[in-house]
């Protein structure tokens, strides 16, 4: 294919959206530069089909993400925040996807492959992403809680997801996880760690989380440039792959509208994601997914077609639905087990 084909320069010119427009301090002109020719070259190796299947994490293969996962607090656990550095999970073949066979809907329990493009998932990803960006900040005190209220089905061992969901809310602190949370999952309560003053090894508290379980003040802190992003995720996730990663950080956390709108971004950087139509949710809401698979997993977020709010999500393994998760409420509120205006 010619260098100068015109539906490449529109491709092209859909990756060159997902950049931002920063102050020329955050980031100069010859960064900006940079980004773009490795958005263009990503673009280029997914039209080729030259992309190699990539290598796992040094923890081995990706294991899929259990629906119970992130609730854990590491002062309590005795599980240490997560450091060091990790291998890129891997990239796709391009020009396939995983997508519902049959007629898509919240019973639907079988993937088939279908063609799809890397560019179609940019396009979208760049429209999510603005879309989050427009969302005003909230104005957030360090003792209160982002309460996160979900519709979920997960399957046993790896096993089918059942057809009827059940409810999953739950209340993390936005400062300190020394604080403790709530779990409340089908009528069962669970508190979410936490210490007493007492309590407290010395030198653990505060507690702001890792990327996997992050606070609202360590989303906070994070680089909004996607590339910058990007490169912290990948020396940060320990092998469960940078798509993986960054759905830990959007599932049930509230991130900060610019910290959002850059996750979106950054995953737009990852070979192999791209896009499956025509999708339900967990509760039947029609919407539109980013997918992206690697060893026999294939995970999707799914978002709503006009306003591209996220609403949820689902993972397939080895083509059976194993978990699905749709998103109804997300706020702050001031006391574990509060529950938002109108929730």
């Amino acid at each position: 294919m010619s260098a100068h084909h015109p539906r490449r320069g529109s491709e092209v010119a859909d990756l060159a959206e997902l950049l931002p427009v920063p102050a020329e301090r955050d980031l100069p002109h010859g960064r900006r530069h940079l980004l773009k020719e490795h958005l263009m070259t990503e673009l280029r190796n997914d039209h080729s089909g030259r992309q190699a299947a990539g290598r796992a994490g040094p923890g081995g293969p990706r294991r899929p993400r259990s629906g119970r996962t992130r609730l854990w607090w590491p002062g309590r656990a005795g599980v240490a925040a997560a450091a060091g550095a990790a291998t890129l999970a891997a990239a796709v073949a391009a020009g396939s996807v995983w997508a519902l066979g049959g007629s898509a809907g919240p019973g639907a329990n079988h993937a088939v492959a279908v063609p799809a493009g890397h560019a179609a998932a940019v396009r979208l990803l760049a429209k999510v992403a603005a879309a989050a960006a427009r969302v005003k900040p909230a104005d957030v005190t360090d003792s209160q809680f982002m309460y996160i209220d979900s519709q979920v089905s997960f399957g046993t061992n790896d096993g089918p997801a059942p057809a009827q969901t059940h409810r999953r809310q739950v209340w993390l602190p936005v400062a300190d996880q020394c604080a403790g949370g709530l779990l409340i999952e089908n009528g069962q309560r669970s508190d979410l760690g936490g210490f007493t003053p007492a309590e407290a090894p010395k030198g653990m508290c505060p507690e702001r989380g890792h990327l996997g379980s992050p606070t609202y003040r360590l989303l906070q802190s994070l680089p909004t440039d996607p590339q910058a992003l990007l490169d912290l995720i990948t020396r940060t996730e320990h092998g469960g792959g940078q798509f993986t990663a960054i759905g830990d950080m959007l599932r049930e956390s509230i991130a900060p509208p610019g910290l959002s709108a850059a996750l979106y971004r950054a995953a737009a950087l990852i070979p192999g994601v791209t896009v499956v139509p025509g999708v339900t949710d967990a509760i039947g809401r029609s919407g539109v997914a980013v997918s992206f698979t690697s060893d026999g997993v294939q995970d999707e977020w799914i978002f709503d077609p006009h306003t591209f709010q996220f609403l949820g999500e689902r993972q397939f393994i080895n083509g059976t639905l194993t978990s699905k998760r749709a998103i109804i409420t997300r706020a702050f509120v001031d006391h574990a087990g509060e529950l938002p205006a109108g929730g």
